[in-house]
């Protein structure tokens, strides 16, 4: 099972009542002939037509019937839903601060990135760190078809000190003991999360939606939208590296199928350490 949440690294006639006493019949001389049956009858009869005309539908036309919902326990396969949009509008580069645009790879061959409206560190923190946080940056990084099969969170924060920075690395790795790998490339080393190894991902199908206000996009793990840039055409999983680099602390959160996660992360590490630590 593919989890989306964001903590990565847990990832429902009226019965009628009887009339039970007898009718007193007054006795009628037999010379009289027999009791009249005919308007009992007559009430069986039409209350025949009724069931029948209800059992038949009563000619209720379609468009009588409610709107909305069904009821709880009622398929709502017939419903219309309503489906994201493909946006179709222009995506504009990233605008990045010049202290933060050194930390980022270019667009990658075969990859396009994308402002990300979303706040990692501190969702999976729990905003413990907030106050330590003096600015940030967040991309993601997508295929360039727009059914894509990896994609990459990529954020750095700039805090308060370096050793803001080594609180924060120090809370994935020995706090919460989520980061245990360490691996290195060139001059910087990367603390990992194997997240795929626990089957901790995206879902097929899932969307990266489209904020045309804000420029930028987002997962559907706090709100939905209307239109979006990306879909996953596989399930997604994941493995997450953090690292620092005096005042920041970076997040490279790759999200692949489990064939092509390690090769996705190799590339996406490497790129990443020759740009932090040259």
């Amino acid at each position: 099972m593919i989890f989306l949440a964001k903590k990565k690294r847990t990832t429902k006639t009226k019965d009628t009542a009887r009339n039970n006493h007898s009718e007193q019949i007054p006795k009628t001389d037999s010379s009289k002939g027999q009791t009249n049956n005919l308007p009992y009858l007559a009430i069986i009869a039409g209350l025949l037509l009724v069931i029948a005309y209800l059992i038949l539908g009563g000619g209720t036309n379609p468009a009588d019937y409610p709107t909305g919902p069904p009821p709880p326990g009622i398929s709502n396969d017939i419903q219309p839903v309503n489906q994201p949009a493909l946006y179709t509008g222009n995506i504009p580069e990233p605008v990045l601060k010049p202290e933060f645009a050194a930390f980022f790879p270019d667009n990658i061959s075969g990859m396009r990135r994308v402002t990300l409206l979303m706040d990692p560190m501190n969702d999976e923190t729990g905003g413990i760190f907030i106050s330590k946080v003096q600015d940030q940056a967040n991309l993601i990084y997508l295929s360039e078809s727009v059914l894509t099969d990896f994609e990459v969170e990529y954020s750095v924060y700039k805090m308060e000190s370096p050793e803001a920075a080594r609180e924060v690395l120090n809370y994935y790795t020995t706090e919460k003991g989520w980061n245990t790998l360490q691996k290195s490339y060139g001059n910087l080393t990367f603390w990992i999360w194997q997240g795929y190894l626990e089957g901790n991902g995206r879902p097929y199908g899932m969307f990266i939606f489209w904020d045309s206000i804000s420029s930028g996009a987002y997962l559907p793990i706090e709100r939905q939208g209307t239109s979006y840039i990306a879909q996953a055409n596989a399930d997604l999983l994941c493995l997450h590296g953090e690292t620092v680099h005096d005042e920041y602390f970076i997040m490279v959160d790759v999200h692949a199928p489990s064939g092509k996660v390690n090769q996705v992360s190799e590339q996406m590490f490497t790129e990443a350490a020759s740009l932090i630590a040259p």
